[in-house]
């Protein structure tokens, strides 16, 4: 329990990514590339990666040569995006050792850069992912015209190629009715509310995904400070509504979140649906004090029973079933070991 530290603000950010998409300028992008160009930007990215500063802190991954729940694990974590996964054959995953940067090859770009850290960390995430970004461009020169910056396979990324997103827990707005509202107001300053997996997928958890949609004709600098700013106000709007569900009735609500950890302590099936409503609730609990337990451990062991992770600790291919069997037996070993005194 030692291990684990506060991240600032993560109470209610679980955590913060950026990511800077590249293509190098002389090999054609996305649509257009081949199995030997492919390689290609594999090559010379590792190359650069691992002769570099700390190179021997990274892994490379090809994505053919890993079992299909291994991806998953990767995806759950947050270590690389489900869009990579759509181009098994050629695309590959350099992980630093601790886990907070990734350089994604051959998606929907050549190269895609990713800063990752717990809590409301935009600025540092953001500064892991260009200094890798200027690293490796020093050796092999990226798509950039002077007028539009930096050029993109997707034309929404053209410019910085930054996408910086931002995991949040908003179970008491979500509970108000909020987050709809939440949701105008974002899309007011040019930002965007999705699901925990970006794209199409769900806020299961009550986890959502906050992050910029645009990225030509303006800096670095303005798309981390204007999502940044707009988080620390969901934050406090988050915070108060917290507030407003305890003063209401606090042993109510205590009773309703706590009576979720006594269910996944003692649970013997625990489908995923399930595990992601019990879990929001003694996130939750841990964060208002009413449950001991480090906000970082929950998290950890949040992305661990997602169904690729769990496959991975099974060491096999296991059915829906199987998975809910061992989903709750990792959940009663693991939970009991985050208490504090």
């Amino acid at each position: 329990m030692s291990d684990y530290v506060q991240a600032p603000e993560q109470d209610v950010v679980i955590s913060s990514r950026v990511r800077l998409s590249r293509n190098y300028d002389d090999l054609p992008f996305s649509p257009k590339l081949t199995r030997e160009y492919a390689e290609e930007v594999i090559d010379r990215t590792a190359d650069a990666v691992f002769n570099g500063k700390n190179g021997d802190a990274y892994t490379l991954f090809r994505m053919s040569d890993m079992e299909q729940d291994a991806r998953a694990r990767l995806v759950e974590h947050h270590l690389i995006s489900y869009d990579l996964l759509k181009y098994v054959n050629r695309s590959a995953a350099m992980i630093s050792s601790a886990g907070t940067i990734t350089v994604m090859l051959n998606e929907e770009d050549h190269v895609r850069f990713q800063g990752m850290l717990p809590g409301l960390q935009l600025e540092r995430s953001a500064d892991m992912a260009i200094r890798l970004d200027d690293q490796v461009s020093a050796q092999y020169p990226f798509a950039f015209d002077s007028q539009l910056g930096y050029l993109t396979a997707y034309p929404a990324n053209v410019g910085t190629g930054m996408r910086c997103s931002v995991v949040m827990h908003l179970p008491a707005l979500a509970s108000a009715g909020q987050i709809g509202t939440v949701m105008q107001a974002v899309a007011k300053l040019g930002l965007t509310i999705r699901g925990l997996y970006g794209d199409g997928s769900e806020a299961r958890g009550h986890l959502y995904q906050v992050s910029n949609q645009a990225t030509l004709g303006r800096s670095e600098e303005d798309v981390v400070h204007s999502l940044a700013a707009a988080v620390e106000q969901i934050v406090e709007h988050e915070r108060t509504m917290r507030e407003n569900a305890e003063k209401k009735d606090m042993l109510s609500l205590q009773d309703r979140l706590l009576r979720s950890w006594g269910e996944l302590m003692y649970a013997r099936i625990m489908p995923i649906d399930e595990f992601m409503r019990r879990y929001s609730d003694i996130r939750y609990a841990a964060s208002m004090g009413y449950l001991h337990a480090p906000l970082p451990g929950l998290d950890v062991i949040m992305m661990d029973v997602q169904p690729g992770s769990l496959g991975v600790r099974a060491g096999k291919l296991i059915g829906e079933r199987e998975a809910e069997i061992l989903r709750a037996k990792t959940l009663r070993e693991e939970l009991g070991k985050l208490v504090m005194d």
